[in-house]
Parts: structure tokens; sequence; C-alpha cells
């Protein structure tokens, strides 16, 4: 029979939270819109607004860790030891920071690419609604973060009652690149290691910023970025991160005056005509142009398939999707080099790779 240490987490869903962490408390977070970590001498307040419905906020309450402060009524007494991880982009984080250990239970393990955690006995649970409980409850994990892609999340009250709370991230939701990265902090605070997250977090945004600054030097390229589904092809919208991204490295990306935080959706014969005379196309979403083909035969007719240089991230998508959220200075880093054009150097690149 297995035993869990209940813990008192009260992720509740209020207009506000019921505790206040001190009135000396200031928000560290600088760029997220949907996370607010409040840190005083004695406490932290850690507050996830769902995009969906702003007038809901998930609050955690903490005492200060690397403070010798233990009174008082916290959901934590102790830092997080065992967490459940629902989302690749959670396991980056908690690997950037050298964290992997407290890892004890992923969605699926086929899509693990960090080293330690593919030779780790971790345990499967399964996708986000539908998870098995009993195999949360095996592993022993005090908390499961999920990315909340549903209103709801299924299991949420069964876990629970048995004392694993559920915590929703929302770094998917952010508008910018560093806005998500800065969800990094929200692991530091659970398992203690606060200041090595800011210390992490600071060293994404200055090598973000410095790689910014240097775009000015080399010529602007028209940039399509996107793939087809079905009879449609989708694209990131003008104010989404990723826009954001191609903006930051000095790409002329043709939808960055489209409104929008989410998809774009398009014909493919307005995309045909978009695309004459574009330098550049990127995540089209394979390893080769032989297999875009095969997977959309009317591909050929895109002007861009032959005359333009094609990258992708689908030669290690484990990768990509494990550590882009988290180090989108690598992106940006990426994206530059691609500017670049005729004198990029590829092996600089770190996520992409020519589509031959």
């Amino acid at each position: 029979m297995l035993y869990l240490v209940v813990f008192l987490l009260a992720v509740s869903c209020t207009n506000s939270p019921s505790r206040k962490a001190s009135t000396s408390s200031i928000n560290v977070c600088q760029y997220s819109k949907w996370l607010k970590i409040s840190e005083s001498k004695e406490a932290v307040l850690i507050q996830i607004q769902n995009p969906d419905d702003t007038a809901k906020l998930y609050s955690i309450r903490l005492p200060n860790f690397k403070s010798n402060v233990t009174s008082g009524t916290y959901d934590f007494q102790e830092p997080v030891q065992r967490l459940a991880c629902l989302s690749s982009t959670h396991i980056g984080m908690l690997s950037e920071l050298g964290l992997q250990h407290h890892i004890v239970a992923v969605s699926n393990l086929k899509y693990l690419y960090d080293k330690q955690l593919k030779s780790a006995q971790l345990i499967e649970l399964g996708e986000e609604q539908g998870i098995d409980v009993e195999k949360v409850i095996k592993s022993k994990a005090e908390i499961i973060m999920y990315s909340a892609f549903s209103s709801s999340f299924a299991k949420e009250k069964v876990l629970k009652k048995v004392g694993v709370y559920c915590i929703p991230n929302f770094d998917w939701r952010e508008i910018h690149p560093l806005g998500r990265a800065e969800w990094i902090l929200l692991y530091g605070y659970l398992t203690g290691n606060q200041e090595k997250a800011k210390i992490k977090f600071k060293e994404i945004c200055q090598n973000y910023d410095g790689i910014k600054t240097s775009t000015d030097t080399y010529k602007s390229i028209r940039t399509l970025s996107g793939n087809i589904t079905g009879d449609f092809w989708y694209a990131p919208a003008g104010e989404s991160y990723h826009a954001q991204l191609l903006r930051d490295a000095g790409l002329n990306y043709v939808f960055s005056d489209e409104p929008g935080t989410g998809s774009l959706s398009y014909s493919f014969e307005k995309i045909v005509g978009l695309t004459k005379g574009l330098d550049l196309w990127l995540n089209p979403g394979f390893k080769s142009k032989r297999e875009i083909l095969q997977a959309h035969p009317k591909s050929r007719l895109l002007p861009i398939l032959e005359q333009s240089s094609l990258f992708c991230y689908t030669h290690n998508s484990n990768k990509y999707w494990e550590l882009s959220a988290c180090r989108p200075d690598l992106i940006l880093s990426d994206y530059s080099e691609l500017r670049r054009g005729r004198e990029m150097d590829t092996i600089k690149l770190v996520f992409y790779k020519r589509v031959e």
C-alpha cells in the first residue's frame, strides 16, 4: 500500500489571493503576462492567471526558503522534491536549472531529449486529459504541472484527494519570448532554487538582448514561417511570440502586421501567390523536400520550394520542444545566423537544420 505525504497546497481559483505575502513584497517577473511572483523576506506568493478567464488566480504561498523564517501558514513548508511534468517545456526548464532529479513522471517517455532523464526510471502517465491516477500515486509526485490546453484538468479533484496537487502552466500563452522563458522562475521557487533560476534567467535575457542588438549588421530577408495541415496553411500571427522572435532577429516576416497572438490560417492558393521572391521558409514541418511533397503533393506549386532556403528543427524535434521555450536566446541566435543568407555558418545553428 502506498502512502503519500499530504501537503497543504491550496491552488485556489479566486478573484484575489486570500493571504498576502507581505506589504513590502514586489513582483520579480518582468516579462510574463500570466505569472506573478511576489517575494518578501518572510514569504513568497506565486499567482498564475488564467488567460481565458483573467478573474481566476491560482495562488500558492511558500515560506521564503532562502531565509530562516519558518513560522506561518504555507501551502508548502519545505521545497518540493518530486514533480510530474506533462509537457516538454516543463522538463526543459527543470533541466536547464540542473534539477532533472526532481522529475519522477512524464507524459510520454518517447519525447524525452535530456540524456539524464532518458536513462532514469521515470513513470509514464499518458496524455494530460487521460493520465493514469494509479501511476501518479506510484510516482509519489507532490505536484503535477500541466499546460491547461483544455478548460479543465479532468483528474484534478481525484488527485487532490490523495495529496497530489495540480498547477497550471500557461507559458505557451505568453506573447513575448522572454515571457515564456520567465516561467523558469516558477520551478526555481517551488524547489527552493530561486537564486539559481534568477541567475539563469538573467543570463538568457542578456544573451537575447545582445543577439537582438547585433542583428542590424545584415540586411533583412523576406521570410515565411508555417506549413500545410489539411487544406490550409497555418502560420504565426503577427503579435505572437514567434513573430516577435522573427522581428528581433531582423527577419522580414510576411505576416508581421497581421493581428493575433495565435495562428493564422490561409488557403493554399493564397500562399502560392505570396511565396514568390521569398528568401527563407522556416518550419515546413519535415526533414526533407521529398517528405514535404509526399505529404502534400500540391507543394510542388510553391516557388519557395526551389527558390528559397528551407530550415526546420524536425531533425531533432524533442530537443526543440524541450528547450525552445526556456532558451529563446538560442532560437534568436539561429534566426540571426539564418539572416546572413549565403554567408551563414550552419555549424553554429542550435535547433535548425537545412531541409534539402
